[in-house]
């Protein structure tokens, strides 16, 4: 006769209390900019180095779950050398690039110990934290791009503006470094959290419902000020997915008086975007039209650039899909090994999921998917049975797509997002229906 193990002895409070603080430190440090432009990348550091300090006080855990924390921690340690060295990410700085890696990685690895220890203690503040920092920064991203937008031509958008140092506009982009609001990581981390803005508004009621819906218009509105492109696209996808359901679940209710789960109303409203397919020249066009008369002139390149794709003119400057198509080609090549043996793969570095599968192909990939998992098993437990299930999978849809047009594994602030907001949702319903259950 079998027997289950005995739970585990309770983390001492010293433990918890290390753990705890790293998370929430790591969240203020992250998503606030003058915490991270004060405290630096070392700051970073020594934040993370709490929740080493914390696990190794869990003697309970280590004893019970070495094996499978030491796994964990090499899963850590080789996907920043497969990104470095074979997709030829971060710069000639190899330390630099392996320290930022282990803090992208980071909140993975702490939300898979939180998930299999099930101990409230260790995100008891987490997400007071992350609702301060994401309303916080939102706030202070839109004032100050609004801000840039009233300085006339001395500034342009985020999308133009990293990395661009032309004469007369040093003095701009030092400004813009130091101010550090986020750029291209916060607001694509921004996009991603959607789903489960949505998610919130749906089910709050009262004032926190009216909360989260100003606070998911203040994310829109940031988003299209930003005027990344991808970002406002993914966003405006993810807000009419989410809206179309909602309505569709609203009618059925008042028609056939039953209800209809949410996965299924969104899984029927994705046939209208095939109609819009199917229109996407004329769309774009008005796009461009419109953005060029608002003044939104990052959008109606970008969108002209999309548009002469869709009707097959010839661009005068590389585009992204001029990128695409150089991974493209590697995968063709050797679509199961990639070009692992040569070592030369032809990169995008415009899309992380192309660049894999160039790189090390499709086995390759799967075995890189295999360790982003080990590292993280048990983040998503009671995934199945949880009413978040649609939203997480639309993000992760969302996710996905960007990976494939994008790149991520640059961005902390993506990490953090997704890893956190899962494991708040997850373990708030988990604890939620375990006081339900009669003693």
């Amino acid at each position: 006769m079998s027997t289950s193990p005995a739970p585990l002895v309770k983390a001492s409070p010293l433990s918890v209390g290390f753990c705890n603080a790293s998370i929430v430190l790591y969240t203020l440090w992250l998503l606030i900019p003058a915490a991270q432009t004060a405290g630096g990348a070392i700051a970073g550091v020594l934040i993370v180095g709490l929740f080493g300090l914390g696990l190794l006080l869990d003697t309970a855990y280590l004893k019970a779950h070495w094996t499978d924390l030491l796994l964990r921690i090499a899963a850590a340690a080789a996907l920043p050398l497969i990104l470095r060295f074979l997709l030829h990410r971060g710069t000639d700085n190899f330390w630099g690039y392996y320290v930022q890696q282990g803090m992208f990685w980071y909140p993975l690895l702490y939300c898979g110990y939180a998930r299999g220890r099930g101990d409230p203690r260790l995100w008891r503040f987490a997400k007071a934290a992350l609702l301060l920092a994401l309303a916080l920064t939102t706030l202070t991203t839109t004032f100050w791009l609004v801000q840039g937008m009233l300085r006339g031509g001395k500034v342009y958008a985020y999308s133009r503006s990293l990395g661009n140092a032309e004469p007369g506009r040093e003095a701009y982009l030092k400004e813009l470094m130091l101010r550090n609001i986020g750029g291209y990581d916060f607001i694509y981390a921004s996009m991603l959290s959607l789903p489960l803005t949505c998610y919130a508004i749906i089910r709050a009621h009262g004032w926190k419902r009216v909360g989260f819906a100003v606070f998911c218009f203040a994310q829109l509105i940031m988003i299209a000020l930003s005027q990344y492109t991808y970002a406002l696209i993914f966003a405006v996808i993810i807000l009419c997915i989410q809206v179309l359901a909602a309505l569709l679940r609203w009618l059925v209710r008042k028609i056939r008086k039953r209800p209809i789960s949410v996965l299924a109303s969104m899984l029927w409203v994705l046939p209208l975007f095939l109609g819009v397919y199917l229109v996407r020249v004329p769309l774009v066009s008005l796009a461009v039209s419109l953005c060029q008369q608002a003044g939104l002139a990052n959008f109606a390149i970008s969108l002209s650039q999309l548009l002469g794709t869709m009707t097959g003119q010839a661009a005068d400057v590389l585009t992204r899909l001029d990128y695409y198509h150089l991974a493209l080609q590697g995968v063709a090549q050797s679509p199961l090994i990639g070009a692992l043996p040569t070592m030369d793969a032809p990169l995008s570095q415009h899309s992380d999921l192309l660049d894999l599968l160039s790189a090390i192909g499709v086995l390759g990939a799967t075995a890189f998917f295999f360790l982003v998992w080990r590292m993280g098993r048990r983040t998503l437990r009671g995934l199945g049975q949880s009413a978040v299930k649609p939203h997480l999978l639309l993000q992760y849809a969302a996710l996905l797509a960007f990976t494939l047009l994008g790149t991520v594994t640059y961005s902390r602030d993506i990490s953090l997002v997704l890893c956190l907001g899962a494991l708040l949702i997850l373990e708030g319903e988990r604890l939620s229906m375990a006081q339900q259950q009669p003693q």
